[in-house]
């Protein structure tokens, strides 16, 4: 008798673990909602959405997600692939949006843009765009976990067209996203987690390569294996700020009532490496999660301030820490001269006050902004107040200089271009959008270029003005009429002659002309004048 109780315990024991374990492997039912939109009507297309849209799509399929997936979406497009996650979703232990492409704040409220929204009223916010908060609401409730991951950042020429219809006493647009509040009282353990691909209200940027920083950061680390993903977001944000420069800095926000994990929650075997006799711990093993949480907590600090200080504060309590390459790699950089143009080098203004001197003296002159090294965005651009003439006078500098374009007063596709390889070749950032100080510098590099490129061009037209002229005939002046003397005017009007006839017309109308004492008269052409000067009829 025990042994069959033995062999029933046995069995419900295996049959609890088989079911158990599926769902931490792969945490259930998961449902991704992934979108990339890049090839705007009415804005510049983006050069990698779409493709950040697939790559992603990739990853949470690997993952073990369904995806709805879609690339260039229009309006309806958009609208349909959020029904359709809505209801796949609905029962979803997690649901995760990913959307790339073109967004705008209005108000504090955000919007994503389908590739066919043209935004000139303001209700056109309501009809052509899909706002987040449709997201949110289509996340499934507690205890789900829903995310939401947003490469949406990007500087917005859209935002400007409909700015110039918004009332300006009432409506507001801005750069980037607004930031969104997850906290709530009904949060058990689900929650919600909201991640930018930079701070609010910053611009993020497409990068070089194929994909974002972002998005290439992100898909090496969101599904890494026994990684949480509040602390693969961490990773993200030291990877994107140190590649871009501090520029870009990832931020998310989250109301989450378990730690999540969109890879497995297992990590893979892994020995230690044994710490030499003359190494001293620095801290608690990494296994521990307090230690790790004050370890995260004071990299976000170093990464925040970007300072020598706080990245050596950093290794000083972690040298071995997840992020320690990373903060020696800053510090690399901050130690780094300040670039000088030409023969002028970096002027820093020195306003701080002494105290201020005493805690920040280790950072490095390369820590203050060079004006010129500034990151060009279409904001920054249109701020200038370039005219149509004085476009063309910049596509005819780059033309000077050997770019391939045409001097037509538009900003297409090649203008575009052949500013972001300027831009590359000295060593700016080459977001193909100039600043100010980039615009004076690429107009006094260009001066002397310039001047030949008119003169070639005046040359040229020169030749060739003789081969398509037309030689016109040179008339001879006429000869002057000179008036007829008084006394034969007087005579002409007292005798007036009459208008001669040809013989010709006198015999087609069949009569004759005579001459009488009172003038001149017809007569039929088979009649004679007669002698009396009258004619009897």
């Amino acid at each position: 008798m025990r042994f069959w109780a033995a062999i029933v315990g046995l069995f419900f024991l295996v049959a609890g673990n088989l079911l158990e374990a599926p769902a931490l492997a792969a945490g259930g039912n998961r449902v991704a909602l992934v979108i990339g939109n890049s090839k705007y009507v009415y804005a510049p297309a983006l050069p990698n959405p779409a493709g950040d849209a697939r790559l992603m799509a990739e990853v949470l399929r690997k993952a073990g997600f369904n995806v709805i997936e879609g690339v260039d979406l229009d309006y309806a497009g958009m609208r349909d692939r959020l029904n359709k996650f809505t209801e796949a979703s609905y029962e979803a232990d997690t649901a995760l949006i990913y959307y790339a492409g073109h967004g705008m704040q209005v108000n504090g409220k955000n919007y994503l843009i389908p590739v066919d929204a043209e935004l000139t009223a303001p209700a056109h916010l309501k009809t052509r765009t899909i706002q987040i908060d449709e997201l949110l609401g289509a996340l499934p409730p507690d205890p789900a976990v829903g995310i939401v991951i947003l490469d949406a950042c990007r500087d917005n020429p859209l935002a400007r067209t409909l700015a110039a219809s918004l009332p300006k006493s009432r409506s507001t647009t801005a750069p980037g996203l607004a930031p969104i509040d997850v906290s709530g009282s009904e949060v058990g353990t689900g929650g919600v987690l909201i991640a930018f691909a930079t701070d609010p209200g910053s611009v993020s940027y497409d990068g070089n390569g194929a994909n974002s920083p972002y998005t290439t950061s992100l898909a090496r680390h969101l599904a890494e294996p026994g990684v949480e993903i509040q602390s693969a977001l961490t990773r993200v944000r030291g990877e994107v700020t140190a590649e871009t420069d501090g520029r870009q800095r990832p931020w998310h926000n989250a109301s989450l009532g378990r730690e999540v994990f969109i890879g497995s929650q297992t990590p893979p075997p892994a020995s230690a490496p044994q710490p030499s006799a003359t190494e001293t711990p620095a801290g608690p093993a990494s296994t521990d999660a307090r230690g790790w949480e004050i370890e995260q907590r004071v990299w976000d600090e170093a990464s925040k301030r970007n300072t020598l200080a706080h990245y050596e504060a950093y290794l000083q309590q972690f040298p071995k820490g997840a992020f320690a390459d990373l903060a020696r790699l800053n510090i690399d950089q901050l130690k780094k001269p300040p670039i000088a143009v030409g023969d002028t080098p970096a002027v820093v203004a020195n306003t701080e006050s002494a105290a201020s001197r005493s805690t920040t003296a280790a950072a490095p002159p390369a820590a203050a902004a060079n004006p010129e090294t500034d990151t060009g965005t279409e904001l920054a651009e249109s701020a200038i107040g370039l005219d149509r003439q004085e476009k063309i006078d910049l596509q005819e500098r780059l033309l000077a200089i050997g770019y391939d374009l045409e001097a037509d007063g538009d900003f297409g596709l090649k203008t575009r271009r052949a500013i972001g390889q300027w831009q590359e070749e000295n060593k700016l950032p080459p977001t193909t959008f100039l600043t100010s100080k980039q615009y004076a510098r690429l107009k006094l590099d260009t001066d002397d270029a310039l001047k030949s490129y008119r003169a070639q061009r005046a040359s040229e037209a020169e030749a060739k003005k003789p081969e398509s002229a037309t030689p016109q005939k040179t008339e001879k002046p006429q000869p002057a009429v000179r008036a007829k003397p008084r006394r034969d005017r007087q005579r002409e009007a007292a005798n007036p002659r009459p208008a001669p006839k040809s013989k010709a017309a006198g015999r087609k109308s069949g009569f004759r002309t005579c001459s009488g004492i009172d003038g001149t008269f017809e007569v039929p052409a088979s009649q004679r004048c007669p002698l009396s000067g009258y004619a009897h009829y």
